[in-house]
């Protein structure tokens, strides 16, 4: 059973939708029927408390398509991935003897763990840094970010997700114009928070064509 609140000191929208590692992988046999969603849901809170343990008091949150997922919006992805800070990054690899590495891609430069769960592919990213052609978007210098995190129950988990707003900026700063109309769709259905995308727009230190551009999304055919 899957339900979505607010994370603690933030209201959120009006009605969205709200799921003992070790090194090595442990495959499950799916059951006939089993979705790879469902094979996310039976991993996702065992990981996340350990994840918790790791972070302590500090900052982490499950990102991209799943976040989008456990938040109504269409996306699939075989993956779960989570960010957190640098530290907590390397306690959890300490925690679960998994080697971290770096890694530089088109969008995304991060220190980061990759392990299986269960047949799921995990990746946690530690301060990453998301790039785009105009605009690099920098998560720990934007604690609008971070105080906007929506908890999903997940089977009794909670589970500290970035919002979709944070969503909408990212996808619109790396171009992925496919996630953007997902997003917008979920958004006008829902319901967002336009104070908070103003936030992520001025601590994010984007462009101005870029702001511009996020605001045509949302303000399209209102």
């Amino acid at each position: 059973m899957i339900a979505l609140t607010s994370h603690p000191g933030l209201a959120r929208r009006p009605g969205a939708l709200g799921a003992t590692p070790s090194s090595g992988e442990h495959r499950l046999t799916r059951n006939p029927g089993q979705t790879p969603e469902s094979e996310q849901g039976e991993v996702l809170g065992p990981l996340v408390r350990v994840i918790e343990e790791a972070a302590s008091d500090a900052p982490w949150a499950l990102i991209g398509a799943s976040a989008l997922r456990l938040q109504g919006a269409p996306a699939q992805s075989p993956n779960l991935e989570f960010m957190t800070s640098e530290q907590v990054l390397i306690t959890l690899g300490e925690m679960l003897r998994v080697p971290a590495d770096w890694g530089q891609g088109a969008h995304l430069a991060a220190n980061r763990l990759h392990f299986m769960r269960h047949g799921v592919p995990v990746f946690v990213f530690g301060d990453p840094v998301f790039h785009g052609p105009y605009d690099s978007l920098t998560p720990r210098e934007i604690p609008s970010l971070w105080d906007a995190r929506v908890r999903v129950d997940v089977n009794g988990v909670g589970v500290l997700c970035t919002p979709l707003e944070w969503e909408l900026v990212l996808a619109v700063v790396m171009g992925a114009s496919a996630r953007v109309e997902a997003l917008r769709e979920q958004m006008m259905a829902e319901g967002y928070d336009s104070r908070l995308i103003v936030r992520l727009l001025r601590e994010g230190r984007v462009t101005a064509d870029t702001e511009e551009a996020v605001w045509a999304v949302i303000e399209r055919n209102k």
